[in-house]
């Protein structure tokens, strides 16, 4: 790289702009594939709960913007689970509003609420930004938080 001129890296950077771009969407789209498969204890897979969330955001007339952060707010999952919010946030950042961007980037600590006390966490953690830009707690509600809760085998008699 370092022998590259101006003029080499001026005739590249188009044509990898056209490339990324030409294959975004379906980039995208294969991350959301890999959340297809295991419910993993929950009502729904991860695939099916991105669209699950994206349809309520959208009835709830949220911003497109939104619809689409909530679409893909879990993308991160396939590659970095222990910090899945902030990777797809890092995707998305260059193409959906500040507001989008902070939700999806902080959607994690938001929802455990519901379970990091069970693991001696703080389930409170979220309330660091309850002067921030949004309350997530209002959208988390409106999105029924009850499908993210583990169903648990009914017991044997």
């Amino acid at each position: 790289m370092s022998d590259g001129t101006g003029e080499d890296y001026h005739f590249l950077q188009p044509l990898y702009d056209k490339h990324t771009e030409g294959h975004l969407i379906q980039n995208l789209i294969t991350l959301m594939g890999l959340l297809r498969g295991p419910k993993l204890g929950y009502q729904v897979d991860r695939y099916q709960h991105s669209l699950q969330s994206a349809s309520r955001a959208m009835r709830a007339d949220e911003s497109l913007d939104l619809v689409v952060g909530c679409l893909l707010h879990d993308i991160g999952d396939a590659f970095a689970p222990k910090n899945h919010s902030e990777a797809a946030a890092t995707i998305l950042a260059p193409y959906v509003d500040d507001e989008t961007h902070w939700v999806v980037r902080h959607h994690g600590i938001f929802q455990g609420y519901y379970y990091f006390h069970h693991f001696d966490g703080d389930r409170d953690a979220r309330d660091q930004y309850r002067n921030s830009l949004r309350c997530l707690c209002e959208l988390l509600h409106k999105l029924r938080p009850e499908l993210l809760r583990p169903r648990l085998p009914k017991p044997v008699d």
